[in-house]
């Protein structure tokens, strides 16, 4: 398995069973520009150039003005690293991928742009090529969907053949016991997933993350805002402020996901925030059986003062 930067222990629930079935792979890479807990444990890390650092391949922006791009090398690497097309042409080269052995990337230029009446030099400008003077909005007879009728389908025969609910009856969701809460997570401005996080800079201005709490529930509790909380479930605990706040249901919690960084060798994110989808226990089984698509999921924690 090859983690493109991609960090799935820290990406997907339940980390701790996840690394248990990492190990019974053969071969485990990491191709990326920063340490994470799967590079870590990989069995081979090839390390990525940052994006000011590596050119990127020709690509299409669809959309109602579609354009080319690429992006140009602003400065050697620092460090013994490469670009994401120098790691799979080396790879190839090294596996007689004849068709993926190029020596320049003005080779792989040349070679996407052929035939389309681009050249690399319009380029030069923006790092971008418009394939469209006017938005292009396609006619309302010509509009067709990639289904079996070409239409909206509400019961859909790909689906039910297979035994898939199109419409699947709604289901109440779990309600959290007493003094239990629904742990949310999501996203902020500064950082880029937990890639980020023990980037100098981004870590100055967000070092960690807080546990968003009723403001209700932690008068209940006697905890105050900026107080140090303990967060549980299933065996598994860790540590975090409280951010106490009126703007968060009473039944919930809520903290900025890609915190909680095991590894030493990040050591100005090491040890700061908690990882929420440590306390995701049992959530590897919880995914789309229509799309196949697995993600974090809410789970049940309780909070108690540290």
């Amino acid at each position: 398995y090859i983690a493109y930067r991609h960090d799935p222990l820290m990406g997907f629930p339940d980390p701790d069973r996840l690394k248990q079935i990492l190990a019974r792979l053969e071969l485990l890479v990491s191709v990326t520009f920063s340490w994470s807990d799967t590079a870590w444990f990989s069995d081979v890390v090839l390390p990525l150039s940052p994006y000011l650092e590596r050119e990127s391949i020709v690509a299409c922006k669809n959309g109602l003005k579609p354009y080319l791009f690429l992006r140009q090398r602003a400065l050697e690497p620092r460090f013994d690293t490469r670009a994401d097309w120098e790691i799979i042409a080396g790879l190839a080269k090294r596996l007689a991928l004849d068709p993926l052995c190029f020596d320049s990337i003005e080779d792989i230029w040349k070679y996407q742009l052929d035939g389309t009446g681009v050249d690399i030099e319009d380029f030069a400008s923006t790092g971008m090529v418009p394939l469209a003077q006017q938005a292009l909005y396609r006619k309302q007879h010509e509009l067709k969907f990639k289904t079996s009728s070409g239409k909206i389908e509400i019961i859909a025969d790909k689906l039910e053949s297979q035994g898939l609910k199109s419409l699947k009856p709604y289901e109440s969701p779990a309600r959290p016991q007493e003094h239990q809460f629904r742990i949310t997570f999501g996203r902020c401005p500064v950082h880029t997933q937990g890639h980020t996080v023990n980037n100098p800079m981004l870590h100055e201005l967000m070092p960690e993350n807080q546990l968003w709490l009723n403001q209700a529930e932690a008068e209940r509790m006697g905890i105050a805002d900026g107080e140090e909380v303990k967060v549980s479930a299933n065996g598994y605990s860790g540590r975090i402020k409280a951010k106490v706040t009126p703007f968060i249901h009473p039944e919930a919690v809520f903290m900025v996901h890609g915190f909680g960084h095991t590894l030493p060798t990040e050591s100005r994110a090491f040890g700061k925030g908690i990882l929420d989808n440590a306390f995701m226990h049992g959530g590897l089984d919880v995914w789309d059986e229509a799309g196949g698509a697995m993600a974090m999921q809410e789970h049940f924690v309780t909070v108690s003062k540290a």
